[in-house]
């Protein structure tokens, strides 16, 4: 462990093609492409060191950090994120002035405050993903804000 590297075996190496030729065959390819063996690894790489004692994982997560986060879908994280920091700003606005308001602002720094709390650290991916949009959400980049429309 001491050289940043992490014991194998031969039976890991044949779970992780078994892993990128599933993850292939899910995606209709009947070859296995390098998008597959990256998803492999960071499935094995997870299961390892979610087996080690907590100082021992913390450090392995971070040397392993480019691996874990490979293609991680994070957008519904986000957007039930930013869902609920929409209702928190729209109940302080109703309790401040009394009426239902038809559209809510939130400031970018809050998103990505919470964001980076669970290692998600670039949001431009999430505000131009249809999950962002179809819930009625628009970035706008000038002023730095997130806008909902009721």
């Amino acid at each position: 462990m001491a050289t940043g590297s992490i014991p194998i075996t031969v039976r890991h190496i044949e779970s992780m093609i078994r892993i990128a030729e599933s993850h292939a065959k899910m995606h209709l390819r009947e070859f296995v492409s390098e998008d597959d063996v990256n998803m492999a690894m960071r499935v094995m790489l997870e299961s390892f060191i979610d087996t080690q004692k907590y100082s021992v994982m913390k450090n392995m997560k971070k040397n392993f950090s480019r691996y874990l986060s490979y293609k991680k879908d994070n957008n519904e994280l986000l957007l039930f994120i930013l869902r609920g920091l929409a209702n928190e700003t729209a109940t302080y606005m109703r309790n401040r002035y009394g009426t239902e308001q038809e559209v809510v602002e939130i400031n970018e720094k809050d998103l990505a405050e919470k964001a980076r709390q669970i290692s998600i650290q670039n949001l431009q991916p999430f505000f131009q993903s249809d999950m962002f949009k179809s819930n009625n959400f628009a970035y706008d980049q000038n002023r730095k804000l997130i806008i909902q429309q009721f």
